[in-house]
């Protein structure tokens, strides 16, 4: 880890913190306890962790300084999510909303993604089957049928999939029911 960080100039400048992966593996712990944002290095011949926070990324060494920015935003762009209270659905198909989690199928996911990208607007069928179906025309029994298990994932979280006849769908993020 010392070349990589020897290598990239102004790493003061990362507002995550790097974690030498696996032999850091207790560190990362402690800073996982204290919600530090963080980007896990993967030495030479290891494997990524099998799972990862939202608030962390892995990059294998050895990185470039764009690299590793592009990860720190991204795991800041998650951990400011969170803090928000902003619902979205991370690499792992885990939709967050505070500090709520629902794991989704790959089909859920793609709903919901659609869904928050346009929350409050009506999101038509053509336009799910272009984003989530990518245009292969689904029948309406098998978007209902999704949607009606979407329903089901996220009851507990107040964020409602309104039908609108014949139309399409509307994500309400209000949660007034």
């Amino acid at each position: 880890m010392t070349d990589v960080v020897a290598a990239v100039t102004n790493l003061e400048e990362l507002p995550v913190e790097l974690v030498a992966w696996p032999s850091a593996a207790a560190h990362r712990e402690l800073l996982a306890r204290a919600g530090v944002p963080r980007i896990l290095l993967v030495e030479a011949g290891e494997l990524p962790p099998d799972e990862l926070g939202v608030d962390e990324d892995w990059v294998r060494l050895p990185a470039s300084r764009e690299e590793l920015f592009s990860r720190a935003a991204h795991v800041l762009r998650s951990t400011a999510q969170l803090r928000t209270n902003a619902p979205f659905v991370d690499r792992a198909r885990v939709l967050h909303r505070g500090g709520a989690t629902v794991p989704l199928t790959v089909t859920e996911a793609a709903i919901t993604v659609l869904l928050l990208q346009h929350a409050g607007e009506l999101v038509d069928h053509a336009m799910l089957e272009a984003e989530v179906w990518h245009g292969s025309a689904p029948s309406r029994d098998a978007v209902d049928a999704a949607i009606y298990r979407l329903r089901r994932r996220l009851a507990g979280l107040s964020m409602p999939i309104r039908s609108i006849r014949g139309r399409g769908f509307v994500l309400d993020l209000r949660g007034d029911g």
